[in-house]
């Protein structure tokens, strides 16, 4: 048996763009767990059996868009949450990298959720999401 090759949490890093020419991408500091989601939205199309109209028939499906998310979520590290929190004021549009060991995604995001949440007796915690502005495509 062959034992599959892993990837570890250091390798799968969202990195904010800068803005500048050449832009520069740096991924802020405090995110416990990221997510990146694709998605296709489609339209369906119920493909009668002319043989047997009264047979069930079967749905075709046709892609109209793609999306991508991006969700993160960890501690408030007082060096960088002002980047968010910026990002999330302004509601600008900042290109975002998505890194997966050597595979690399590009792509224009806007940041559409910021919760902050407190408990006594515990570090402050933070939320995020993403969403695609745009086309996000593989390097």
């Amino acid at each position: 048996m062959t034992q599959a090759s892993t990837i570890k949490f250091g390798a799968f890093l969202v990195e904010l763009g800068n803005g500048a020419t050449p832009e520069v991408f740096a991924a802020p500091c405090g995110l416990n767990s990221r997510s990146f989601n694709r998605t296709a939205a489609t339209n369906d199309t119920n493909v009668p059996d002319c043989d047997d109209p009264d047979a069930p028939s079967w749905l075709e499906r046709d892609t109209v868009s793609l999306s991508a998310a991006i969700a993160g979520a960890g501690v408030v590290a007082d060096e960088d949450f002002d980047v968010w929190n910026s990002w999330f004021e302004s509601g600008a549009t900042k290109n975002v990298r998505i890194r997966l060991k050597n595979r690399v995604w590009i792509g224009p995001y806007k940041c559409t959720k910021l919760n902050v949440t407190g408990q006594r007796g515990s570090r402050v915690t933070f939320d995020v999401s993403l969403d695609s502005d745009g086309e996000t495509v593989l390097q």
